[in-house]
Parts: structure tokens; sequence; C-alpha cells
């Protein structure tokens, strides 16, 4: 690839995927407004012929319009920078430099999958909240387009053979049965309430109580679309190890493909609800420089799995706690107590949290900062020293009754931060002043 290379078009159904839901919505428009047509009057007649007329009329102006839009959506790809170029009106032209690029994921959106397209999204390090799309090619072409890109980022000058094929599938770390992932969906509180919720009101519906109707269908349907985004981002999740990081991929009618390098891993926290600790399963998302997910602030990199599942995916994305045994403090961090180091809050916390109090506790090692909170979810959240981007004091009226205190500890890349809650107040004061000095020498 070069400088002098032309432009190229996307495929030529690009247009009809991110389109096909507004011909649908005119094809419902069509047949609301003549429902109270008898099916000879559909079917038969002066009305059938101005039917096939306006139908027809239709369908030419949506290929117009889609056959521009193809036409002036055009990409390019030099030795620095990817283009893209779309809009006939209002000309757009959108770029992203080799050497920036934070990561290229693949997604496919349902119309996409049917017809085996693929749409690459490109994420740089300015932290835009716009990311680059390149909608839609081929799926072979896309992921092979991906791997090129992929040996150049950060190297502008690599060169890049176009016979180069997709490599090899990486070895799984973690994948999410179909089972265990309804079933955690579930196990979660929210979840349950929430379904309880429904149901008693339908229950109360169906007795002869009309006035629920207007509460019944805003939750049946928040519900509903709660549990669709659960199973959507764990829908066929695996996660495979890669070169200095891991590669996800899930989705149900939309599938999505993201590599996240360790390197830019900016903080990692481990949540296990009430229920699922009885299973022994644990959710892991992590704060990403420059990757973003759709759906979350965070990106979840394991929906639900195993403790073995966790150590693994904490090997790759953090593999220097700072302590030698690595597998132990997990286990502690997941759990209660002052083992391998942790500080714990005193006992004069437990009025102020009586059912966490003695989840609660940090330990600051050489590289990274781990605490704990929560009591229905309980969470560990992981901060290496390097990410830390500021810190914050708090503390109530009860809290400074009790000499407690909080240290928040903030990070980029999403909304996990680390959380000492409720510690000795000369401890926090303590930990403070050492990662000011901490972050003084960096």
């Amino acid at each position: 690839m070069n400088s002098e290379e032309n432009w190229q078009r996307v495929h030529p159904a690009s247009p009809f995927v991110r389109g096909w839901l507004a011909i649908i919505g005119l094809v419902f428009i069509y047949w609301r407004n003549t429902e109270d047509w008898s099916m000879a009057e559909r079917f038969s007649g002066p009305r059938l012929f101005w039917t096939l007329v306006s139908a027809g009329a239709a369908l030419v102006v949506i290929l117009i319009f889609y056959f521009f839009s193809w036409y002036f959506t055009r990409y390019r790809l030099t030795d620095t920078h990817v283009y893209v170029n779309s809009g006939m009106l209002i000309r757009s032209q959108k770029q992203a430099r080799l050497d920036k690029l934070q990561a290229i994921d693949i997604a496919q959106p349902l119309g996409a999958r049917i017809l085996g397209l693929a749409e690459l999204r490109f994420d740089v390090a300015d932290g835009s909240e716009s990311v680059l799309r390149l909608a839609f090619l081929r799926k072979a072409q896309a992921q092979k387009l991906r791997e090129q890109l992929l040996g150049r980022m950060g190297s502008p000058q690599a060169e890049v053979q176009p016979e180069a094929v997709v490599e090899e599938p990486p070895p799984l770390t973690a994948r999410v049965p179909a089972g265990r992932l309804l079933a955690s969906i579930f196990l979660q509180l929210p979840i349950l309430v929430g379904l309880l919720v429904t149901v008693s009101l339908l229950i109360s519906y169906l007795l002869g109580a009309q006035g629920v109707l207007a509460g019944l269908i805003p939750t049946a349907l928040g519900l509903g679309s709660w549990v669709y985004k659960e199973i959507n981002q764990g829908w066929n999740f695996n996660a495979s190890a890669q070169d200095a990081g891991v590669r996800i991929s899930y989705g149900l009618a939309d599938t999505r493909q993201h590599s996240i390098p360790a390197g830019r891993v900016q903080a990692i926290m481990i949540t296990a609800p009430l229920f699922w600790r009885m299973l022994g399963w644990y959710r892991v998302q992590v704060n990403v420089m420059g990757t973003k997910s759709d759906e979350d602030d965070n990106l979840s990199v394991l929906p639900v799995g195993s403790f073995e599942e966790v150590c693994r995916l904490m090997g790759i994305l953090l593999p220097d706690l700072g302590v030698e045994n690595q597998r132990e403090v997990l286990r502690t961090a997941v759990s209660t107590g002052t083992a391998h180091g942790f500080t714990g809050s005193p006992s004069r916390a437990k009025p102020l949290s009586p059912g966490a109090w003695k989840h609660q506790g940090f330990l600051a090692t050489g590289t990274t900062v781990i605490s704990r909170y929560g009591w229905l979810a309980r969470q560990a959240s992981f901060v290496p020293h390097r990410r830390v981007q500021g810190m914050g004091w708090q503390q109530g009226p009860w809290e400074r009754r009790r000499k407690l205190a909080g240290v928040r500890l903030y990070c980029a890349g999403g909304n996990i931060m680390g959380y000492l809650h409720q510690i000795d107040q000369e401890t926090a004061k303590e930990f403070m002043q050492a990662q000011s000095k901490r972050l003084a020498e960096r």
C-alpha cells in the first residue's frame, strides 16, 4: 500500500444493511394506512394498479438514493492513514493515523451477518467519542484488512504483503456457555425483583385491575430490554489470548469483536453478585483507553465465568500484581479477610456497613492498588499505580465521628475506579501520602 493508491468503494450492499429497517418501516406504514381495505381491493382493481405504481416509484427512489450513497462512500489506505469519504450533498472526510490507532474492531449488525458483511471500527489514541467506521466489506476482506493494519499499528513504514492471510484463531482463554449465561442473568437481584414486579402487575391486570396497565407496559418493556442487553453481550462469548492482550467476540443478533491490548488496560473490576457467589461465578470488566463498548462505559471481558477463567484473564491483562502468590491474592480480593497483606475496615465500621464491612479492604503492592467493597454485589478493583490520574478524599459526618474515611482513585478509559471504603482515618492519610509520592515520581 502506498499513498498513491486509488480510492476504493465499500460493498454495494452496504446501503441496504444501513437502511433495511427504513424499508420495513415504509411497508408497515403502508399496511396500517390500508388495513381497512379488503383483500380483493388490495390485489385487484384500480387500487392494485396505483399500489404497484406507488411501490415501484418508491423503490426507484430508494434504489437511486442507495446507489449514490454507495457511490460517494469510498475509502483509501496509505502508509500513514486510513481515509473514509462519505456524503452526496454534504461531503464528509474522516481519517485515522495508523500510528495512533489503539484498536481495530469488527462488528456485524444483523443485516450484515445475513449478507456475510462486516464493519471495521478504528479507535484512535486521542480518546475521541467519534469512532472511525468503515462499513461494509465482505467479512473475509474485513478480517484480512484488520490483520494487515494491526501489523502496522505504531510502525507506519512496515511493509504489508497483499497476500497476507487471516491468522489462525488464538487459543481460547474463556467461553460462556448459553446455559450459564441465561442462569446468571436471572440470578441477578435487580432482574429477579423486576421479574417479580412484572408478574405481580400482570396478575393484578388479569384479575381486573385495569389501572395497573399503565405501569405494566413500561415495566415489562424495560425488563425485556435489560434482559436482551445482557443476553446480547454474553451470547456466544469467547475470550482468546493474543499477542500482549485478549481478543473477545460476542453477540446474538449483532456480533462484535474487540482486541484489548494489555498495555492499554487502565483498571479492572471483578464483580460477584449475591447469588453468583454460591456458584463461584464472577464478572470481569475493564477500563481501556481508546476502546469503547457500544452498550456500556466499561468493556466486559468475561460476562460470567469461573475463578479459573478469572485467573487466566488477569494473568494476561494484568500479569504483574506486585506479589509472588498472585492466585492466592486474587482469591482474597474476591472474598473477605486480611490475608496476604490486605487491610480491612475496622470493627467500628460495622454500624455503618453491617453487611459489607468484613469484605471492605485494600492492598497496595509495588505495582497495583487492590480495593474491595460492596455487599450484595461484591466488587474488587485493580488499578495500577501508573494509571492513577487523581485521588479524592471522602468522609461524611458519621465516618468522621468514628474516625473512618474513604479514598477514591480515578483513572481514564471508563468509570471503574479504586475505592478504599471506610478504612481507618490515619491509614487513609498514610495511603494518600504514599500514593502522592508515587504520582510525583512517575
